[in-house]
């Protein structure tokens, strides 16, 4: 057997996901080797000339924080914010392979031997490698991938039927191609989330729409002041799950739920979102889409450059609504692979090929412990490891990427585990005072993340900024309220999402530029005030609702479980949702929003005036009646096209404008593939 080589830290896969953790490393002097067959996904998918798409998670939370200060010192003022390529992203992952070199071992894992002080890695090929710590960044095993690389959508598809049976991200994306090139698609499903990734905001201080992606409206730290505002807030048309079909059809008739019910997610589900002790629980799954208007404003000017770039149309609910898409339940439906059917209810239809997906599963080798746990196999699950890094099970090797957000991006996630990687490996004393409560604080993290539910296989998705956060406490580098004064401080310290170069500002890990990164993108949004607008609006239109059901006459006894019941049903995130975002620059929106805006600011203080002049009974009549005047000019805002609801609005997704519109984009995209 061969003499198995020495190395300090080996890590085993890694690629793009460990480089913050490699340049810290390198600054600490640290030996280190990669042993990787690197044949990353990204390089996989431009083998199949499959780099034909934009990224679901933004600029600012997939790419980081060094490569984005180096973007800003690059573009200066030009550098913005959005959603990178593919093969943009792929770009940049070539940079730091060529980077890296002459530190990849090329090669393939077969298994682990973990001992207290040590562990022998054991390669395909026969060679062996003894070291002192072990990072496991081997992304996961899915069915889904492989769908990308060898299902080409091509013209061929026309007119075809093609059933799914698994919803996500990637089946959205071979979605977006078959509707584009004229397929059916039957999508076969136990329901979705489904979330907006762009939004066109309009203020009076642009010229022209001012395009925001999903989660720099994400305003992490606003859970401080009120978990319950904050879960409001977040659910104003977020989760049209938790709305109740009867509810939804007397206050939302536009929402996805309403109109096609076998969307919704069965509330066994989604009923603990909002349950555990943190802003938002973790184990849900999201799909981030283009809306069409949206997408529109953002493309329509260069479309078939857009659509060369790989920006697609992916508009679920719009091809819901136009039945380019037709939902199947996936625990009635029978499918019939034989004969290529799906039965459901009476109804039977026949398709031409079937897709089918599969959950995410870590591609972690073979780990077998030794010491008091001899002849035992390491199994990763979620909930047993520490923030995703380290288990009590094992003996300095750590595990980096396996945990995923359902909002933002994986590289936010993976930077700041990486930080809490190199600091264990890099200060035993960090690493012995981890170690020596891991268990409890597997518990606490538990027992505030998971609403005491059964284990699920989504377990390890996560709500981005609060696990970014968290990192950044255990690792002390996470900035404090009094860091931050003045306005513009209260701006930043709770408006600024949890995006990972917010803790590398200062301090421990702190990276030279970012500074300056943080003023440009608090330049580029105005400084969050449309979002500081929109949370401070909440708990306003909160406060009338309420006082309007406790100042009513009667019996306490009846207005009680009166407010209980409203504050259990999403009345006022319905309605703040409904609310939305204006749908164009003009000076008679904006003046119908301020007519609606102000009222409900001044509110308190006129109630308290009316209440001291003229009683209680004066006081309902006011409140009475501005809640009835905010619904009506709600509503009349939304059937005038005046409102836009931050998800699935589905009142836009059937204009004759963007029905139009798709069909242009349709021809667009259809002349390009040909040309190609």
């Amino acid at each position: 057997m061969a003499e198995a080589r020495e190395i300090d830290v080996l890590i085993i896969g890694g690629g793009f996901s460990t480089m913050p953790l490699i340049r810290e490393l390198d600054a600490s002097g640290i030996n280190w080797l990669m042993v990787s067959p690197m044949t990353p996904i990204w390089q996989q998918l431009e083998a199949a000339d499959a780099l034909d798409f934009d990224l679901v998670s933004s600029l600012q939370s997939s790419v980081y924080s060094f490569e984005l200060v180096e973007m800003l010192r690059e573009q200066g003022e030009d550098f913005t914010d959005g959603f990178p390529t593919a093969r943009e992203f792929y770009a940049i992952h070539q940079k730091y392979a060529a980077r890296y070199a002459d530190h990849i071992h090329n090669g393939r894992v077969d298994s682990i031997d973990n001992h207290a002080d040590h562990s022998i890695v054991h390669l395909e090929s026969g060679e062996q490698f003894r070291a002192g710590h072990v990072v496991i960044a081997t992304a996961f095993r899915r069915a889904m991938n492989a769908n990308l690389k060898q299902i080409k959508v091509d013209h061929s598809y026309a007119g075809k039927s093609v059933a799914i049976t698994s919803t996500g991200d990637s089946s959205n994306l071979l979605i977006a191609k078959l509707v584009a090139y004229g397929a059916k698609v039957h999508l076969v499903t136990n329901g979705f989330v489904i979330l907006d990734k762009m939004f066109a905001t309009f203020s009076p201080f642009d010229d022209g729409p001012r395009f925001v992606p999903l989660d720099q409206l994400e305003c992490h730290n606003f859970s401080e002041i009120s978990k319950w505002s904050y879960r409001a807030f977040i659910d104003g048309g977020y989760i049209h799950g938790l709305i109740h079909h009867r509810f939804a059809r007397l206050f939302d008739r536009n929402s996805l739920g309403v109109r096609h019910p076998k969307s919704i997610r069965p509330h066994k589900d989604i009923r603990s979102f909002f349950k555990a002790r943190a802003p938002v629980e973790n184990g849900h799954i999201a799909i981030k889409y283009w809306p069409i208007d949206v997408y529109k404003l953002y493309c329509e000017e260069t479309l078939e450059q857009k659509i060369s770039d790989g920006y697609l149309i992916n508009d679920l609910p719009f091809f819901l609504e136009h039945g380019h898409v037709k939902l199947w339940d996936k625990t009635e439906a029978a499918i019939d692979r034989e004969a290529m059917t799906i039965s459901e209810g009476g109804e039977t239809t026949s398709f031409d090929l079937i897709i089918d997906g599969d959950q995410e599963v870590p591609a972690i080798p073979e780990i077998r412990m030794h010491g008091d746990r001899a002849g035992e196999e390491f199994a990763y699950k979620p909930r047993e490891q520490f923030l995703g890094v380290t288990s009590p099970k094992l003996d300095n090797i750590y595990t980096i990427g396996f945990t995923r957000p359902f909002t933002g991006g994986l590289n936010n996630i993976s930077e700041m585990q990486c930080l809490l990687v190199h600091r264990m490996i890099s200060e035993p004393e960090f690493r012995v005072r981890i170690r020596g409560n891991i268990d409890q604080r597997i518990a606490d993290y538990n027992a505030t993340y998971y609403a005491n539910r059964p284990e699920k296989k989504t377990d390890h998705l996560v709500w981005y900024g609060t696990f970014t956060d968290e990192v950044a406490r255990t690792l002390d580098i996470r900035p404090k309220r009094s860091d931050t004064p003045g306005i513009k401080g209260l701006m930043k310290y709770y408006m600024f999402p949890n995006n990972v170069f917010r803790f590398r500002e200062k301090g421990r890990y702190a990276v030279e530029g970012v500074d300056e990164l943080i003023d440009h993108t608090a330049k580029q949004y105005h400084d969050y005030k449309v979002l500081a607008l929109l949370v401070i609006r909440y708990p306003f239109f909160e406060l009338l609702a309420l006082a309007t059901i406790l100042l009513a006459p009667g019996p306490w006894w009846i207005k009680i479980p009166a407010a209980i019941i409203h504050n259990r049903l999403p009345f006022t995130s319905t309605l703040v949702g409904k609310f939305g975002l204006p749908t164009r620059e003009s000076k008679a929106i904006f003046n119908y929003r301020k007519a609606i805006s102000f009222p409900v600011l001044a509110y308190p203080m006129v109630a308290v005036v009316v209440w001291a002049a003229a009683g209680m009974g004066a006081a309902f009549g006011f409140s009475a009646a501005l809640l009835a005047y905010v619904y009506a000019m709600i509503h009349l805002g939304t059937t005038k096209g005046w409102n836009r609801k931050f998800f699935c609005d589905m009142k836009s997704k059937r204009s004759p404008e963007m029905v139009g519109f798709f069909e242009r984009y349709r021809a667009a995209f259809g002349r390009l593939k040909r040309e190609s």
